[in-house]
């Protein structure tokens, strides 16, 4: 009787590892990236014809190999990483499996020149299929070069699936952006079809990097990053502020270790810091770095090493999100207290994509005139008072109070930013028009009352307990063993968050309450999200969300509206109450609350 289980061979093995390291040329790159970094390279040229699906070529001036090493590379799971085990639980390399050359070998014209000593006596490889064709000496400088030519031409069927060249090639040249944000004391060109797309000399820090790959004007919009804790976590680098952004997470480059990641817990957590910053469908642009003790965590859960495992991925995902709310909570951008470049008026007439709200110049001490509004029927109390009394409180003193005049006249004690500012006036009842040294400042009055109560909302929610609500007729929820098992294991926090369950038998749960915050509808869907982000990230994001979006629409239908006239005392008083809460650059759906014209913008405007 003839074998159904057969040992496969050599060659088809190594096919079907090429299939899960080498999806496409920029797989190859990227491997060879990383060997070249791991070898100590200084200089690195990467040379692509047809977007890499004719020809890879890389050349670094790293350590080189010796006859035999060159030789053993070749083979699958020979690597000069690890030994043992516990090797495995503690990388400090970027390439440790040993199957990335054996793999790309096996589906290209492989072609090895290395040198690992100074005598400048090298060794040349020739193979094709994974079959070595040619092994010679050759006379080479300390370093390596590594060929691949006609990717996939062993396997017609995956070149088919091959996109077009520019395709490919911006695909290439998104690994090498990656690596070379990682390694700024690395010089790296990219030449394609012999014409130099990347050219990018040694720097002494990630932030000239950034000006060279992503743009310098991105520069003054970027705030630096720089957080321990402990001896384990280190988080540094560039995140935007809240008014730059983009419409994918393209730009949002996170490496651990210095290696590039794709992890779906550190994107919640990047994410998670810019909450009620963005608007919907829109994205920052961040430059992350965690340092990490390579014990705690696991980068072997992926042939590609894009995905990682924590040990403990509640504290990696917390300590994230706060240093990132940390950073961007003061807002001092908007303060005029640091200089920077200002965007062309063209560039603001054009909408660009990029923020108006700049750091701003020095401001100049300036008494404000009389104020002279146009606006009839303005009103002495807002509409916010009832609603908001309790957490926000009423925008004092009424525009009869006596102290109304002073109120109008900035003092530098009276308060920050926004109590400084010089009011101009009120400009189609819905925005405040004011002055700051000699730049204008507008200021959208509803997104900023917005900001104002919902924070303080907040505030006055977070001081309480949550008060549960008890359901007339308990839900019976049947669920998976996944959802019944988060169910189970974290009850006890669920029901400090104010939800009331009971076991049914089986995998049933019987809800008995709920939140008093939260609706009725959906409430048994509600806890199962809640309780399956509990055991993906280990914190309360989703119910957080769901809270958030309630007080938003609370805080949005209480404060000052579009088309609404305001005293200047009322004015005064709003930017005040701006001033004392966090995150005021942005209303809780992201929108804007300040824009900024300087005096060379409007004056190129009038062609002056």
């Amino acid at each position: 009787m003839e074998n159904k289980i057969q040992v496969l061979p050599e060659d088809l093995c190594n096919k079907i590892a090429a299939g899960e390291v080498v999806e496409r040329p920029s797989s190859v790159v990227k491997e060879l990236l990383e060997n070249s970094l791991d070898a100590g390279a200084g200089d690195i040229l990467i040379e692509l014809e047809a977007g890499g699906k004719k020809l890879i070529r890389v050349s670094d001036n790293g350590s080189g190999m010796s006859r035999q090493d060159a030789f053993l590379s070749l083979e699958r799971h020979a690597t000069s990483k690890i030994r043992t085990d516990n090797d495995l639980f503690a990388l400090s390399t970027l390439g440790f499996r040993g199957e990335a050359l054996a793999s790309i070998a096996s589906v290209s014209r492989f072609h090895l020149k290395t040198c690992g000593n100074d005598e400048g006596l090298g060794q040349e490889i020739y193979a094709e299929g994974g079959l070595i064709k040619r092994a010679e000496e050759v006379g080479l400088p300390r370093g390596t070069v590594i060929e691949i030519r006609n990717l996939f031409f062993n396997l017609p069927a995956r070149r088919k699936f091959l996109r077009k060249e520019q395709t490919e090639l911006g695909h290439a040249a998104d690994v090498v952006t990656k690596q070379a944000l990682a390694n700024p004391a690395v010089s790296f060109r990219l030449k394609h079809n012999d014409r130099i797309l990347l050219d990018l000399r040694r720097e002494k820090g990630v932030r000239e990097r950034v000006a060279a790959l992503l743009g310098r004007s991105l520069l003054k919009d970027l705030l630096e990053v720089e957080q321990q804790a402990g001896g384990d976590l280190q988080l540094n680098g560039l995140i935007s502020q809240p008014q730059l952004t983009r419409s994918a997470t393209s730009h949002i480059y996170t490496f651990i270790n210095g290696r590039y990641i794709r992890d779906r817990v550190v994107q919640h957590a990047v994410m998670d810091g810019y909450r009620h910053l963005l608007m919907k469908g829109r994205y920052p642009v961040v430059i992350l770095f965690l340092q990490i003790d390579p014990a705690l965590v696991d980068v072997n859960v992926h042939p590609t090493k894009h995905e990682v495992r924590f040990r403990e991925q509640t504290l990696v995902h917390d300590f994230i999100a706060q240093t990132l709310q940390q950073t961007l909570r003061p807002a001092d951008w908007v303060s005029p207290s640091q200089a920077t470049d200002k965007r062309s008026a063209e560039a603001f007439v054009a909408g660009n994509e990029m923020s108006v709200v700049d750091r701003f110049s020095q401001p100049k001490t300036v008494n404000e005139p009389p104020v002279d509004y146009a606006v009839p029927g303005a009103v002495s109390n807002l509409p916010s008072a009832d609603l908001l009394a309790s957490a926000s409180g009423r925008l004092q003193p009424p525009a009869s109070s006596p102290e109304a005049e002073q109120i109008l006249l900035p003092v530098a004690d009276q308060g920050g930013f926004f109590a400084n500012l010089q009011i101009l006036g009120q400009y189609h009842q819905s925005f405040l028009l004011c002055q700051d040294g000699d730049d204008l400042v507008l200021v959208d009055q509803h997104a900023a009352h917005e900001r104002v109560g919902f924070e303080k909302l907040k505030k006055s929610y977070a001081g309480g307990t949550v008060a549960s609500q008890s359901l007339l007729f308990p839900e019976i929820l049947e669920l998976d063993f996944r959802s019944a098992a988060a169910l189970t294991d974290y009850r006890q926090e669920l029901e400090r968050l104010g939800f009331e369950m009971e076991p049914f038998g089986g995998k049933s749960f019987a809800l008995k309450a709920i939140p008093q915050i939260l609706p009725n509808r959906d409430a048994g869907q509600l806890l199962i999200d809640v309780a399956l982000e509990l055991e993906r990230v280990g914190r309360t994001g989703q119910l957080q969300e769901s809270i958030d979006d309630i007080l938003i629409l609370m805080a949005c239908h209480g404060v000052i509206r579009a088309n609404q006239a305001l005293t200047p005392v009322e004015c005064r008083a709003l930017l005040r109450e701006l001033d004392q809460v966090d995150f005021k650059t942005n209303c809780p759906h992201g929108r804007p609350v300040i824009q900024r014209l300087t005096l060379t913008e409007i004056e190129r405007m009038f062609r002056r």
